[in-house]
């Protein structure tokens, strides 16, 4: 405990941690799906995102990876008439009901446990292929069309890229071709983290081709174990890129149980027979520095500023890319709440209808994660967000989704 009270002074020396109001746009003390034969059971959503649409519309995205067999459905949306219900809104599978029965059915979805909503409105969604570590199926990456809510694309993982019943899934970002670029939205780059396989999936939609990388900074720091928590054997965790604008580009993550966050350049992840060459070397995966305590999620925004949830500490930092230092006295405190920011599963950046960038986040009670139980009226599951201007200016957080807009029937 004095360890991680010292690394908290170290974080956020010299700022006052003053109580920011994060907007809740929904939150659960009962997580229902709905089915009569999944009453008792324990479902655990672990990703978010939200799709803006015309006129301000939009949709807000679940994952509840599969823990039994009597999960209905893991790809959830909440349903459109209760987009203005903070508490309890009632969910429903995504596309439909017949992607999600029977979870031993390879064709359908066995286990969504990540979401990415790219520029050009498809919707990404890594499928583990497991229930409750049995691997029933590969994993896979499917691709919808947010317009029509049809599959374009499905690329199941080859037996090299992952490790049965092993591999769990604990970040996904998309890389776009630039704007203006002729096909833009044909194809694009997916970068998934393998925690507990300490490897990284790069997946080229364009040439219906992946990888897997893996190096020693993917792995739990032996310095740092956590007690007997399974969480300190978690590896690479986050995955970030760089603003798309930038000439020389890179991937940024780190693990679970570590202080010091790296980066690579995204030109060398890209180069599929580098990798796949029998002299493959990581000698270009540097570590920035160390910021002297643990963070969970993290995400970078297009002005490149890499924003990570503290672990257990209910803060929000940020580092800008174009500072050379990363210590704990180069993050900032943009957000304090101990109330609403727990054990951040899902962290993104989303663009609102007036093209602004907005800061979602699926807070969880990290008791949850270890089988605990809370009391049946307390909050175990809450999406929070805020506009990153707001974030940056220490104004009162808006977002998009909480303006008045007409609601979908």
């Amino acid at each position: 405990m004095l360890v991680i009270l010292l690394a908290l002074f170290c974080a956020v020396q010299g700022q006052p941690l003053v109580l920011k109001e994060l907007h809740t746009l929904h939150q659960w003390t009962n997580l229902s799906l709905g089915d009569d034969l999944s009453k008792g059971n324990r479902f655990l959503p672990v990703d978010v995102d939200i799709e803006y649409g015309d006129e301000g519309r939009h949709r807000t995205f679940l994952t509840i990876p599969r823990l039994g067999m009597a999960t209905p459905f893991t790809l959830a949306t909440v349903v459109a008439k209760d987009n203005a219900l903070v508490e309890n809104p009632r969910l429903e599978p995504y596309p439909n009901e017949e992607w999600h029965v029977p979870p031993n059915n390879c064709s359908g979805i066995t286990s969504a446990i990540r979401t990415y909503i790219d520029e050009c409105w498809r919707l990404w969604v890594v499928d583990s292929g497991q229930v409750n570590s049995l691997q029933l199926c590969p994993p896979q990456i499917l691709t919808f069309d947010l317009v029509k809510d049809e599959l374009v694309q499905r690329h199941p993982l080859p037996p090299d890229s992952y490790i049965p019943s092993v591999s769990i899934f604990t970040a996904l970002v998309v890389d776009l071709a630039e704007r203006g670029t002729p096909n833009r939205c044909v194809g694009g780059r997916a970068y998934i983290a393998d925690a507990w396989g300490y490897g990284l999936i790069v997946f080229d939609s364009l040439a219906g081709r992946s990888w897997r990388i893996e190096h020693e900074s993917m792995k739990p720091s032996p310095l740092l174990r956590l007690g007997r928590s399974s969480n300190s054997q978690a590896g690479i965790f986050t995955v970030s890129l760089s603003p798309s604008e930038l000439e020389d580009r890179y991937l940024y993550f780190h693990t679970l149980n570590a202080f010091n966050e790296m980066r690579v350049p995204l030109s060398l992840i890209n180069n599929e027979t580098f990798w796949k060459s029998a002299n493959a070397s990581g000698d270009s995966f540097h570590s920035l520095g160390t910021r002297g305590i643990q963070c969970e999620s993290e995400v970078m925004d297009q002005s490149g500023n890499l924003y990570c949830s503290l672990i257990s500490l209910g803060a929000l930092v940020k580092w800008e890319e174009s500072v050379s230092n990363y210590t704990a006295d180069d993050l900032r405190v943009v957000a304090y709440n101990p109330h609403k920011i727990k054990f951040v599963t899902g962290l993104k950046i989303n663009r609102n209808s007036k093209g602004e960038e907005e800061l979602w986040a699926l807070s969880s009670q990290p008791k949850l994660f270890v089988g605990g139980d809370l009391p049946a009226n307390e909050v175990k599951f809450q999406i929070i967000g805020c506009r990153t201007a707001d974030l940056l200016a220490n104004t009162p957080c808006t977002v998009g989704a909480a303006e008045t807009t007409p609601t979908n029937v």
